[in-house]
């Protein structure tokens, strides 16, 4: 037996075709009128000649774009001073009223993340896409006043998610005076799709993807972080994730995945970064000399174009190497690799994962400015 994700006309017509060969469906995946199903083999052959069935396809395995690396400092970030983010939160542009969700490996419950840089409570809603269940959602009512706090809870065991959270929405300060995230005063909402190890499969992200666009009005959400990769398997229109990416950034949402972390070979971009819709992140270093900029390069990690079907990948490259970020110590990154967590609360890593965060970050400060686009 393996696990499926089996395409269809319709929902409907493909839930229907998996109970007629006695499959066992394991997530429904409207977004892409799909189900995943463990089936034998002589199932998926039945399914592979069924008229109402247009894709069956292994649910392969992801993982999180990022990995430890480039020394520990002090709670101060450079990144928000690199891209200009300082400058704009000092015009008071902060990415208020804009709604990040970031799908990943879970969040920190931490003050930084909880609330914004005026106090007020701006995580709204966790969704666990593994388990398929809400873990806590805050009143709406309650949003943009402070008594909005709701009972999130710490379900990041991997620490990528935490820190990918962080570098977008941090509403501490180092020491430096400046945020520590690009979007301060974004909204937050997390989705997890990804185990204690890092790894998460196709059915697991794309039900998360689903929740993301039906619950996408509620929330209010307009960038969708994916910080993920795995290598292509087919043409980026034929792979089911890609097919809900697409279907999200159809919804309206603005979404930003990472290039993966392959490079530097060309041809080397990964699913969802080959979507051509998409706004695929590929990472710099500043060679530790944040102050100047005649020594930056392109990340030796960092994944390129063009992909297979032609599209020059990535459009835009962020800092992604040796960015400090909040992790618990006692999660698998932290643990396995100590000597990038400072001992108390923030860790260092570099990719392209961190690279589409500052990006995801950069996109609430713009829409804030300009949220007609």
């Amino acid at each position: 037996t393996g696990s499926y994700i089996i395409q269809g006309r319709s929902l409907e017509a493909v839930t229907a075709a998996v109970v007629a060969v006695d499959g066992e469906i394991t997530h429904e995946l409207g977004i892409i009128n799909a189900v995943a199903a463990t089936l034998t083999v002589p199932q998926r052959d039945e399914l592979l000649v069924d008229p109402a069935i247009l894709n069956v396809t292994k649910d392969s395995a992801f993982e999180v774009a990022g990995k430890p690396g480039g020394g520990t400092s002090d709670p101060s970030t450079d990144y928000p001073n690199l891209t200009s983010a300082t400058a704009l939160h000092g015009e008071g542009i902060t990415g208020a009223g804009v709604t990040v969700a970031v799908l990943d490996s879970g969040s920190l419950s931490h003050a930084s993340l909880n609330k914004d840089a005026n106090g007020v409570w701006r995580f709204l809603s966790q969704y666990d896409a593994i388990t398929n269940e809400v873990v806590a959602q805050v009143d709406m009512a309650y949003v943009g006043t402070k008594r909005g706090g709701t009972g999130i809870t710490s379900d990041d065991d991997n620490g990528h998610g935490s820190h990918v959270q962080s570098v977008i929405v941090s509403s501490a300060t180092g020491s430096n005076g400046f945020y520590n995230g690009i979007a301060p005063n974004a909204y937050l909402v997390s989705v997890k799709a990804f185990d204690v190890s890092g790894q998460g499969t196709y059915a697991d992200v794309i039900r998360g993807i689903d929740w993301v666009v039906n619950n996408r009005d509620y929330l209010g959400v307009d960038v969708l972080n994916l910080s993920l990769s795995a290598a292509p398997q087919s043409h980026y229109w034929d792979d089911p994730l890609n097919r809900a990416v697409m279907r999200a950034w159809d919804s309206g949402l603005v979404v930003v995945a990472s290039a993966g972390n392959t490079g530097p070979d060309a041809m080397s971009i990964g699913v969802p970064g080959n979507v051509p819709y998409v706004i695929t992140v590929g990472a710099m270093s500043d060679n530790y000399t944040p102050g100047a900029n005649n020594d930056d390069m392109l990340a030796s990690f960092s994944a390129a174009g063009p992909t297979v079907e032609g599209f020059v990948k990535p459009e835009v490259v962020a800092p992604g190497g040796h960015i400090v970020g909040l992790m618990r110590a006692d999660t698998t990154i932290a643990t396995e690799h100590p000597e990038f967590h400072d001992g108390g609360a923030y860790f260092t890593m570099s990719g392209t994962s961190q690279a589409a965060s500052v990006v995801s970050g950069v996109a609430a400060l713009v829409l804030e400015a300009e949220p007609y686009l």
